[in-house]
């Protein structure tokens, strides 16, 4: 049930302050100066071209993870040409690149026209599978922090090796709240997963927050398993924001990668994309070069608190091999998309991007940013 407009109104607020107190926190943090060091290294070992990283340098990992590389090789900061420069800090004229976003889903449509617009595959596991699920919610306190330290905190771990865990008091605080709540998932009489949400209010719309999934490690350490698993908990999660009469769900923050991991999971939900207020870097892309470095790592940028995606096209890829890694990049939300490159393209590219956004209500802006 939902709240009182009093304290939903009381809720919001105090939402809004915490959430930029932190923000601000991670800003000023970002200025520690006496922690801030050089490393250089390349996002495709094929090219010299690579990145200079400048920034405290326990944020590496996180910024390697958002650029995709995988087994990083450290280079002489000399040997780059066509740096990427890329900091934690603000710097002037850069892009900035969030590490995570938010998905959110609009509920103003039934559960069955939700699902509607889901893949085939997707729609038939859900409807097939919906019946052998049901969430059991929890309130008693050891119940509670069983399910913190056997499926919140180890499910957040195997996925990010930093992190960001809630306190157990906040767990329990919001397990326990009018406005949070937390569902253990069962696959008929067995425990597989987890789902803590609470509620806020923005500009007069009431939003389910999923805050965390949590799921045991015999779950998330079988990957298809662990695939059935999540979807169902995702669309459990949807069913109860509906059922509870909100406007929107908010699928919570997702590593900020173009098409890969959980924000890939979720843009099958059809939802939009938005800023999370959480961390960012700040990257200055070279003169030439762009359309390769955007190639092996498309980013998503903020500009005026708006979603953007910068995609790579190189002249030595071909119409059909651009559609083919950029098929899935069709992202609800998007205020605009920029195509790197140093050619002309053809009309009939640009279309085809333009088409992967055809069925949103607000698509984004295509444009074509040549450089030499």
């Amino acid at each position: 049930m939902q709240a009182t407009n009093k304290t939903s109104n009381s809720r919001s607020f105090k939402y809004e302050v915490k959430r930029y107190i932190n923000a601000a926190k991670r800003f000023m943090k970002s200025f520690y100066f006496w922690q801030w060091r050089k490393s250089a290294f390349l996002t495709n070992e094929a090219r010299v071209a690579g990145v200079q990283f400048f920034g405290n340098p326990d944020n590496k990992a996180l910024l390697t993870a958002l650029l995709g590389v995988n087994g990083e090789k450290n280079v002489e900061n000399t040997a780059l040409e066509n740096k990427v420069l890329i900091t934690d800090f603000p710097i002037p004229n850069a892009l900035c690149i969030p590490a995570t976003l938010t998905t959110i889903v609009p509920l103003n449509r039934s559960v069955e026209d939700i699902l509607a617009t889901y893949s085939r595959s997707l729609r038939r596991s859900i409807v097939g599978q919906r019946a052998q699920y049901r969430y059991e919610t929890v309130n008693a306190l050891d119940k509670i922090t069983a399910t913190e330290n056997e499926m919140l905190k180890p499910y957040a771990n195997a996925r990010h090796e930093s992190a960001h865990h809630l306190a157990l008091d906040t767990v329990i605080n919001l397990a326990t709240s009018n406005y949070g709540r937390l569902d253990l998932l069962y696959l008929g009489e067995e425990a597989v997963g987890c789902h803590l949400g609470n509620a806020y209010e923005r500009q007069g719309k009431n939003y389910w927050h999923v805050n965390r999934f949590g799921y045991p490690v015999n779950i998330y350490s079988d990957y298809k398993h662990w695939g059935e698993v999540n979807s169902m908990n995702l669309h459990l999660a949807l069913e109860a924001a509906i059922n509870g009469g909100y406007d929107f769900i908010d699928y919570g923050g997702s590593l900020a990668r173009p098409g890969a991991g959980l924000i890939e999971w979720k843009r099958r939900r059809k939802g939009f994309l938005a800023e999370d207020y959480g961390a960012y870097f700040y990257l200055k892309f070279p003169k030439s070069g762009a359309q390769h470095f955007f190639w092996d790592s498309p980013l998503f940028n903020i500009e005026n608190h708006q979603v953007v995606l910068h995609l790579g096209v190189p002249e030595d890829k071909t119409d059909e091999e651009v559609m083919a890694r950029y098929h899935e990049m069709g992202y609800g939300g998007l205020y605009k998309v920029y195509l790197h490159c140093n050619r002309t393209l053809n009309d009939s590219l640009v279309e085809a991007v333009r088409a992967l956004y055809a069925d949103q209500e607000k698509p984004p802006m295509i444009i074509t940013y040549t450089t030499s």
